[in-house]
């Protein structure tokens, strides 16, 4: 299943209108603001249709996943948008997470809590609002990560990468009098935050998966007295695909203007797996610039002033 999902969910009173980009997309707000009556109207549809007195407008199927035998009714479920609701006890269980990987279904968790144990994206983390009749559903983070780094401006960086991310900044940045640190995962950001000395600290994490961890980023930052930057692309192979190294490469250029027209959510769960499977096949062939599936190292082609330059300012480019 890949693209977007176009929804629409009312009755007499209210009118849900909302479009799903991604496989996984957690819907929070304010106690009162139509998240648990969005669920009833879905359900209501799903077993009643059109005399429950919900319209429902969806490509896809639509189902409330609830009750003991949720497995079996996600295992007969397929390309359908699954909506959870945050009551719902194996909303934060290891089996849930497990079956999600594993299925090729859009979901809509409705949560307040960050859920640890599924991989999403901080651009999946939908804000949803009281606006008369027709409730506003949002993107919560926004305008959070800074573009341009490459003068480095910082005491300290962090990578949340521990391969090959990590060796790229390790190198971009040794001219620079700083220390650059791994944080060994997304859950290890906020221990060295707690622990450096450091003032100017720069967090390089990749966005596709760092949506349970930036609620916690965020509201340490915002209780600190140190200056803390995010810089936050999709992830480290979409960085340097959106480089000038690639530039010529049709496919990757189509590719990047709408990833979600081609990312099954199948095959790939995250869109950083998608983006390093697109640099592993657009680098093929390409003398020092073969980047490894595996991700251990750093292919020295990548390492040259121009394209470390270059892959720096990635985010700084326009559209692709």
């Amino acid at each position: 299943m890949k693209g977007k999902i176009k929804i629409a969910v009312k009755n007499k009173h209210i009118d849900f209108r909302f479009v799903l980009d991604r496989n996984i997309t957690i819907l929070t707000g304010d106690s009162g603001t139509g998240k648990t009556k969005l669920i009833n109207m879905v359900r209501d549809y799903a077993e009643g249709g059109k005399s429950s007195g919900v319209t429902l407008s969806c490509e896809k199927p639509c189902l409330v996943l609830a009750g003991k035998n949720w497995e079996y009714e996600l295992e007969q479920t397929h390309e359908s948008v699954v909506f959870v609701e945050e009551s719902t006890a194996f909303l934060t269980s290891k089996a849930f997470a497990e079956a999600v990987q594993h299925s090729d279904n859009y979901y809509v968790l409705v949560t307040r809590e960050p859920l640890p144990q599924i991989p999403y994206s901080i651009d999946s983390i939908k804000w949803i609002s009281k606006h008369g009749k027709t409730p506003k559903i949002v993107k919560l983070h926004d305008n959070i990560s800074v573009k341009k780094i490459s003068d480095f401006p910082y005491d300290a960086v962090i990578v949340e990468d521990s391969k090959s991310g990590f060796f790229f900044f390790q190198r971009a940045t040794e001219s620079h009098k700083l220390e650059c640190m791994t944080a060994k995962g997304k859950s290890g950001i906020i221990k060295l935050l707690q622990s450096s000395k450091k003032r100017r600290i720069l967090v390089i994490a990749d966005a596709a998966a760092l949506g349970s961890e930036i609620k916690g980023l965020l509201y340490f930052r915002a209780s600190t007295d140190k200056k803390i930057d995010f810089f936050l692309p999709e992830s480290f192979e979409w960085l340097i695909l959106r480089s000038a190294i690639f530039d010529r490469d049709a496919d990757v250029r189509q590719k990047l203007a709408d990833p979600v027209e081609y990312i099954d959510c199948k095959e790939y769960f995250s869109w950083e797996r998608f983006f390093t499977a697109l640099l592993v096949s657009a680098s093929k062939g390409k003398p020092n610039l073969e980047y490894p599936s595996h991700k251990g190292s750093i292919p020295s082609g990548y390492l040259t002033e121009a394209n470390i330059d270059s892959i720096l300012n990635a985010m700084n480019r326009g559209k692709q």
